[in-house]
């Protein structure tokens, strides 16, 4: 077997790093959605046409019904240089054929050359180290049951602008694509460490992204008390509090989670070290 449970994912060289954080999460009772991973060779092998993955993904299918593809590079989720939006990801599959076609098209995006640049940039003239095959970043992938979400976003743990110690809340109506593509501003919230909101700005939210009705997604317009209104209530902001507080239990400080929220119950889609965060000495 080539997929396996997320739980087992244990080694970053082999699944990266947002694989086997999501395993330790699981290992520790969070809740993250089922879900497995095929190794950054795997992936290779697969894309190469040296390796058939039908029966496997179907039996995936069949346990997890719709899933989304994400990548998980042994270079994404580190603690000095942030790989966000430079990964592609897809999301509410429903087919065999369509996670094929998203493990060839996640692969083929960890080869653009706007990733290479950025590697450089980031890490040096020599992080491009292609192989014989010319690939130069070798990329493992999740497969996880896809969430439907009402609300979804991003917390900080520690304030990543300021370094204060608080959470800092990221917020938008269904899919947290939204914000990542750039429709909407997201929702900013601010709490202490006791759960307590000291700041609730509502930004306009004139688009949602949901699930689509066979697959992908689609772009949703919302009326305007929606647009207008906070996303989150004070109860959510209360679980959420309580979720970076087990973050942190199981991963140490100063973490940057991604969350949904669905049908009433909070999910913890990933977790990683913010980037890049410089702490004072005091």
């Amino acid at each position: 077997m080539k997929l396996i449970h997320l739980y087992e994912a244990t080694e970053v060289d082999l699944y990266g790093r947002k694989a086997v954080n999501l395993g330790e999460a699981l290992q520790n009772r969070l809740p993250v959605p089922t879900g497995y991973a095929l190794s950054a060779s795997a992936v290779q092998q697969f894309v190469r046409g040296e390796l058939n993955l039908e029966s496997e993904i179907r039996t995936t299918l069949d346990s997890l019904g719709a899933v989304s593809v994400r990548s998980s590079a042994s270079r994404e989720d580190g603690g000095l240089s942030s790989y966000a939006g430079l990964f592609h990801s897809c999301l509410n599959v429903v087919t065999a054929e369509g996670i094929e076609r998203a493990i060839r098209y996640i692969w083929e995006s960890a080869q653009s050359n706007r990733l290479r640049s950025y590697m450089r940039r980031a890490e040096g003239a020599t992080a491009v180290d292609e192989d014989e095959t010319g690939t130069a970043v070798q990329v493992a992938l999740i497969i996880q049951r896809m969430i439907a979400s009402d609300v979804s976003g991003i917390m900080f743990t520690r304030n990543p602008v300021t370094n204060a110690d608080e959470r800092v809340i990221e917020a938008t109506w269904g899919l947290g694509e939204a914000v990542a593509s750039g429709y909407v501003t997201p929702d900013y919230f601010r709490m202490n460490r006791n759960g307590e909101i000291t700041e609730a700005t509502a930004s306009m939210k004139e688009i949602a992204v949901r699930v689509g009705l066979c697959e992908g997604t689609i772009q949703h317009k919302l009326a305007d008390n929606a647009a207008h209104s906070l996303c989150l209530t004070a109860k959510q902001c209360s679980e959420l509090n309580r979720l970076a507080a087990k973050c942190e239990h199981t991963f140490g400080p100063d973490i940057d989670i991604e969350w949904a929220f669905a049908d009433g119950e909070l999910w913890l889609l990933q977790c990683r070290r913010i980037t890049g965060l410089k702490l004072s000495s005091d």
